[in-house]
């Protein structure tokens, strides 16, 4: 796989497949600094961005100046060999470095090419440069944030957007993979963060289309189900509660010892509910901050209502959960270490995922070398 990506809805990609068994062959140019890989973002790593390392594992390092002729002509040669093309520029950027379509289709009929945009191959924005915060703005996506009758903000864990769209991309990746094998024909994928986007909101989009109303901010409550949302105990702790079903919210009057709820016909229905969810907020608020936290989970827990509470990061990777599932692997990398990871999120039976640790940039420039020299060696190559 030919990797020219940079930030991270592309390497996000990549990444992925690469757990999932390609040979993916990550792009640097050869003047590349390490040290300074994303310094920009910190936190870092010996002076290079958490992101980088996090974005890039499951690859081989290979420096490339596609400016230059030479170095174009190894590219070609890698193409020629190569399952699957993978860039994530602006329109126009590849074919600047003899990189676009036509060309490496002509070169490798069989290529699977994935361009990611920001905005699209189309229409007035497609020149404009797209990152996970400005696709927040554009799509909608932040509206639905912030705090319950307060103005809208970010959604805070900016890569949401990235992640969705580079995640669509493996998946896009995957289909025309298998397309191929059944057609014998390779072919391009277009996929932008603002169409990706609207796919994760379909739910928010249709709702909105067929009936016309504005969804707003509601803190940390579910828009669909009542009472879904966060409560402060009296030990100032968080517990998140989820009652989805009429059963449920039958055991959840009882946990909390309010049997006076279920007579309540504002909140005879989850429909009643969600609709009377500020009167239902307030009434369950003061009965949630009269008691701890660990008396609630314990309650609620014998009761069978989902429910559960916020983990600081290092609480996660103590957590017994974790580490009997390896969630969070720690792996090797040539610059930076030893570092953890959150690793493949699937477990295949038979061919269970692998995960290395991010390449230097160029890392593996020389045995790729190696590797072009050898295949046109190989009987009944052309020699090119």
């Amino acid at each position: 796989m030919f990797d020219l990506t940079l930030w991270m809805v592309g390497p996000w990609a990549s990444m992925q497949l690469g757990a999932l068994g390609a040979d993916v062959i990550h792009i640097e140019q050869p003047d590349v600094d390490p040290r300074t890989l994303g310094a920009g973002v910190p936190p870092t790593i010996n002076g290079t961005s958490c992101g980088y390392i996090a974005w890039n594992m499951n690859k081989r390092g290979l420096f490339l100046d596609l400016k230059a002729e030479h170095d174009r002509e190894t590219a070609y040669n890698v193409l020629r060999t190569s399952d699957v093309f993978l860039i994530n520029m602006r329109p126009g950027a590849a074919e600047r470095m003899g990189m676009g379509y036509e060309r490496v289709a002509a070169i490798n009929p069989n290529i699977i090419y994935c361009a990611i945009t920001g905005w699209g191959e189309k229409g007035p924005m497609r020149d404009r440069p797209g990152a996970d915060p400005q696709v927040q703005y554009f799509s909608g996506f932040w509206s639905l944030n912030g705090q319950r009758g307060e103005r809208a903000e970010v959604y805070r864990h900016f890569t949401q957007m990235d992640a969705t769209s580079g995640n669509y991309a493996a998946q896009a990746v995957i289909m025309a993979l298998l397309a191929r094998k059944r057609t014998g024909r390779g072919q391009r994928i277009d996929l932008s963060m603002l169409r990706a986007t609207a796919a994760l909101q379909t739910v928010g989009l249709s709702a909105h289309l067929a009936t016309g109303e504005v969804a707003s901010p509601l803190g940390s409550a579910a828009f669909a189900t009542a009472p879904d949302r966060a409560f402060r105990c009296l030990d100032g702790e968080w517990i998140g509660i989820s009652v989805t079903s009429e059963p449920q919210w039958a055991a959840f009057c009882t946990a909390i010892e309010c049997p006076e709820l279920l007579d309540d016909q504002r909140f005879a229905t989850n429909q009643s509910r969600v609709h009377h969810r500020s009167e239902l907020a307030a009434l369950l608020e003061p009965r949630f901050a009269s008691l701890p936290r660990h008396h609630w989970i314990l309650r609620l827990d014998d009761a069978g209502v989902p429910c559960g509470y916020p983990l600081t990061f290092d609480q996660l990777r103590h957590h017994a959960a974790v580490i009997e599932n390896g969630y969070l692997p720690e792996v090797q990398t040539s610059g930076w270490g030893s570092v953890f990871t959150g690793g493949p999120p699937w477990q295949f039976e038979r061919t269970p995922a692998s995960w290395s640790g991010t390449p230097l940039p160029g890392e593996h420039t020389a045995d790729i070398l190696d590797e072009i020299a050898e295949a046109k060696r190989a009987p009944g190559s052309d020699g090119r």
